[in-house]
């Protein structure tokens, strides 16, 4: 679908959501390997459709992951699973900010 001039690029309300993320990358389909842990990141927001993290490594948008969100004050981690949208490099620094949308 092309964006209208006008037309708001996002198709959720962003709201601000700071806590921890961690991911590991699943396998592909008929493939028996182990998940590995990918990364450690921070939130920065989260809409119906996705979040958006800061991690210090770039991720592709390939493939699935499986990832787990920390609450404080909740003994249980809460199980995503997402796919990469978009990521950027922060200018001037080592950090990277990067687009999760959920798969239902």
């Amino acid at each position: 679908m092309k964006l209208q001039r006008g037309q708001p690029k996002r198709g959720h309300a962003r709201f601000p959501f700071a806590t921890e993320l961690e991911a590991s990358l699943l396998s592909p389909a008929g493939k028996a390997r182990p998940s590995v842990k990918l990364l450690h990141a921070k939130t920065e927001n989260i809409s119906a459709g996705g979040l958006c993290i800061h991690t210090t490594r770039p991720l592709e948008s390939t493939g699935l992951m499986r990832c787990e969100l920390r609450l404080p004050g909740v003994p249980v981690h809460i199980p995503l699973l997402v796919k990469v949208c978009w990521s950027e490099k922060r200018t001037g620094t080592n950090q990277y900010r990067i687009g999760l949308q959920f798969v239902v």
